[in-house]
């Protein structure tokens, strides 16, 4: 029975390691998807820069929908902007460093495992490797969350820089 019992939290400790370990992978992950987005949105930049071309081109409007259209226009390239620069805001802020938890050796010492039994000490372990998984988990996964609303906020900029373009095309028809 106690055999039983002793691999059980084994398997337990070496399932909680694992865990620990997988997190820091994760986490680069995370990371390198935020980068990717920064990339993309040195890309959209250009295209934002492209609409403010336009601006320069803009003439004296000789009617009211010129005007109007006109003036929508600088009004979209100010709001493209806006969006723009709260995106990039928001995935650098991604970026700053996260404390992950880590088993240090100064922990495992403060416990005196050396003095517990072998399954004291694995049982204690367990519960230390528990606790620092939770804890980066929770982390983690605010990141996480934090990430998936930062490409939400994409979209509409992405769209609003389309319909600032078509407004450009309708006011150079004009």
């Amino acid at each position: 029975m106690n055999k039983v019992e002793h691999t059980g939290s084994q398997l337990e400790l070496t399932s909680l390691m694992t865990e620990y370990e997988n997190q820091f992978d994760r986490s680069n992950k995370l990371d390198n998807k935020v980068y990717i987005t920064i990339t993309f949105c040195g890309f959209l930049f250009v295209f934002i820069t492209g609409l403010f071309n336009g601006i320069s081109k803009l003439g004296k409007p000789g009617n009211g929908l010129q005007m109007f259209v006109s003036a929508l226009y600088i009004l979209s390239c100010i709001a493209v902007m806006g969006a723009y620069a709260y995106v990039l805001v928001f995935f650098m802020r991604l970026l700053q460093p996260e404390q992950i938890s880590r088993m240090d050796p100064e922990i495992m010492q403060k416990e005196h495992f050396e003095e517990m039994e072998e399954e004291a000490a694995r049982l204690r372990l367990i519960e230390l490797y528990r606790e620092t998984v939770n804890g980066n988990l929770e982390k983690l996964h605010h990141r996480c969350d934090e990430f998936v609303k930062g490409l939400k906020f994409i979209v509409p900029t992405v769209l609003l820089a389309f319909a600032c373009y078509a407004l450009q095309i309708v006011q150079q028809i004009l």
